[in-house]
């Protein structure tokens, strides 16, 4: 499974699109563009990954960019997504300069990351979030399932009470050294620990 989802990253980025199918985990099929992928990352921060997917599921067959900020809004309020009114400003800013993005998607993984978290509503874990699914896989995607498998396996005395880019890069690194040690990529070591702590590989 784990497999199949990292080749389904790699499709979405070399492809621009690609068809998610999470069963047995989750009773949903749906089709991605980069730039739902780009909102769905947006919408996860401090929310749910259901939520997420119900939310960019409801965007099939939809023009992102031809869509209001009411309707984004509307869209992900009936998925269930936290902050959905600042999200939605959020994600019609990013995708009103999507061809930024697209350049942005052309650099390596830090630099494209650094410009990435310019945007509102993209911090260091949404931005790395959405490089993964588009196919990077030297980037890794720290939230509170992580940093408590982090804890867990005795790499910190305790959970950071925030993420600041320094204290980001550091866990990032202490994630790095464990996938370099196991022959892993990091991508394949978040989808791992996802499954470990959740019991399901979603994205």
């Amino acid at each position: 499974m784990i497999k199949r989802r990292l080749k389904d990253f790699s499709t979405l980025g070399k492809n621009g699109s690609v068809v998610f199918d999470f069963n047995p985990f989750l009773d949903l099929k749906l089709k991605a563009t980069i730039e739902t992928e780009l909102a769905f990352c947006i919408s996860t921060a401090n929310s749910s990954a259901l939520a997420g997917l119900k939310f960019q599921k409801s965007l099939e067959g939809l023009e992102l960019k031809d869509l209001d900020v009411e309707v984004i809004e509307k869209l992900l309020m009936q998925a269930g997504v936290r902050f959905y009114t600042k999200k939605a400003e959020y994600i019609a800013k990013a995708v009103e300069k999507f061809d930024f993005v697209e350049r942005v998607l052309d650099l390596p993984s830090f630099s494209a990351r650094k410009m990435l978290i310019r945007f509102k509503g993209l911090g260091y874990k949404e931005a790395s979030h959405f490089l993964r699914n588009v196919g990077r896989r030297d980037v890794a995607i720290i939230d509170r399932h992580v940093m408590r498998w982090i804890l867990e396996k005795g790499y910190i005395d305790k959970i950071p009470k925030s993420l600041t880019p320094k204290i980001y890069v550091e866990l990032e690194e202490i994630l790095r050294g464990i996938a370099t040690n196991e022959g892993l990529s990091l991508a394949e070591l978040d989808l791992i620990i996802w499954y470990e702590m959740t019991g399901k590989v979603l994205k």
